[in-house]
């Protein structure tokens, strides 16, 4: 459960619900709850990001395509490297 072992220790002070934390108490044992905290604010954090990437994503604006798309310039670039070796071989 240790996210990153590494990295100083700071104290940090918070207030929460009377509730939550008679049920942190009787959950978690006092030498684990720091490290258990810690893991619980990082994964929130980690969720908060993605929802905030995926809101972004969302809110991209798609850009209508300019000119061929994929698959027609896949195609062409095919006939150009066929008639390319086509050619080839007739040189030889």
């Amino acid at each position: 459960m240790i996210v990153n072992a590494t990295n100083p220790k700071e104290r940090a002070t918070f207030s929460i619900d009377s509730t939550v934390k008679k049920r942190l108490d009787r959950a978690v044992p006092k030498s684990k709850r720091s490290s258990f905290v810690e893991y619980a604010i990082e994964r929130a954090l980690r969720e908060a990001e993605k929802r905030k990437a995926l809101a972004q994503i969302r809110a991209f604006k798609p850009y209508p395509p300019k000119g061929p798309g994929v698959v027609d310039t896949l195609d062409q670039v095919r006939v150009q490297r066929g008639e390319q070796l086509a050619a080839s071989d007739r040189n030889k």
